[in-house]
């Protein structure tokens, strides 16, 4: 037992040394065993570069704060297309996107049930004609036995009577049929300006009913942008103002001309929509960031020709005993031709204007 207990002792301290060991070695790779310096108490050196070129100093200016709010490019002008009699749809000529012109055919409408409602209206106008005529020869028979005093006044009022009666039933027939035919143009259906299908919204073999659209037609004439902007940043918008819309890489002109009057309860947002100066520039359906200026603020500023950048990195050559120095800086927005600094660089500091890549 003693010798087993021996062994098992040894193995033990070996394992131990071991661990030890390894422990040991780690910390030496880290350099735990070298002399350690303080953070911020040594200073790599810097040798300073001679100043060349043109040099801009950094100034604190109040800015106005250019805020982006998304917002949708809309028509201004937009047709749904629905029938005012109930009929199955035959026909749709057009699809979504495609041009349509003022007055094209887009959809066809089953006439059937109407066509026979023409029929009918022109069968009782044929007949209230007859009676009409029939009406007529008695009253003149009748009036002129009147005159000849064989017949009374009586007879004589019920005759006239009978024919202001058969008139009146010719003339309801002539509208019943102008009517019917009325409805029967209904079930062509046609477009009320020049513009693109947007939408489809029914498809042949359903059932159109008045009010509801077979077709949704917009015009690409007269555009609009329709932006939310929060109540915070509403108040400073003013109808007729211009602001810039941006779309991927193109700026357009719009001007204001209508603020709901009431915000969303629900976003604390105001709906804006202004028009668009150049509508052949875009198309609906788009995308656009709506730029607004909301209040002031004060920004670090220096030339945008200061600026150099390799990747992300940001750098400026900065005028420090008479000779220049790179700084890595991190810059904001841009505005005509200057930069804001957001860190890297204090008011008053000097830097080499002719340093930006």
């Amino acid at each position: 037992m003693s010798t087993e207990n021996h062994s098992s002792i040894s193995k033990l301290i070996q394992a131990l040394v071991s661990i030890v060991g390894l422990i040991l070695l780690l910390v030496w790779m880290q350099g735990g065993f070298t002399a350690k310096v303080q953070p911020g108490t040594a200073q790599a050196a810097e040798k300073n570069e001679p100043v060349r070129g043109p040099t801009a100093k950094v100034i604190l200016k109040e800015i106005k704060e250019t805020m982006l709010w998304p917002g949708t490019v809309t028509a201004r002008t937009v047709a749904r297309i629905a029938p005012k009699v109930p009929a199955r749809i035959l026909a749709i000529s057009v699809n979504a996107g495609d041009l349509v012109k003022s007055g094209q055919i887009v959809a066809r409408l089953d006439a059937e049930e109407l066509q026979s409602r023409v029929n009918q209206a022109r069968s009782a106008l044929a007949a209230a004609e007859a009676q009409s005529a029939k009406a007529g020869a008695d009253l003149r028979r009748t009036q002129s036995l009147f005159a000849q005093e064989a017949a009374t006044q009586q007879s004589l009022e019920t005759a006239q009577a009978a024919a202001r009666t058969s008139e009146a039933q010719v003339a309801e027939a002539r509208a019943a049929i102008a009517t019917a035919e009325s409805l029967l143009t209904e079930t062509v259906l046609r477009t009320p300006f020049d513009g693109t299908v947007l939408k489809r919204n029914l498809e042949p073999g359903d059932m159109a009913m008045p009010g509801t659209p077979v077709l949704t037609i917009q015009s690409g004439q007269r555009l609009r942008v329709e932006a939310a902007i929060p109540t915070a940043c509403a108040g400073d918008v003013r109808l007729g103002d211009e602001l810039k819309a941006r779309i991927a890489e193109h700026k357009f002109t719009v001007k204001v001309e209508e603020i709901t009057p009431a915000a969303d309860p629900k976003t604390s947002t105001v709906l804006v929509k202004a028009s668009l100066e150049n509508p052949n520039a875009t198309k609906p359906g788009l995308f656009v960031w709506l730029e607004q200026n909301c209040g002031n603020r004060k920004a670090l500023l220096i030339p945008s020709a200061a600026v150099s950048r390799s990747g992300q990195l940001e750098a400026v050559q900065l005028v420090l005993d008479g000779g220049t120095r790179l700084r890595h800086i991190r810059t904001g927005k841009a505005y005509d031709g200057w930069v804001e600094v957001l860190s890297g660089l204090n008011e008053g500091d000097v830097v080499l204007t002719g340093g930006g890549k």
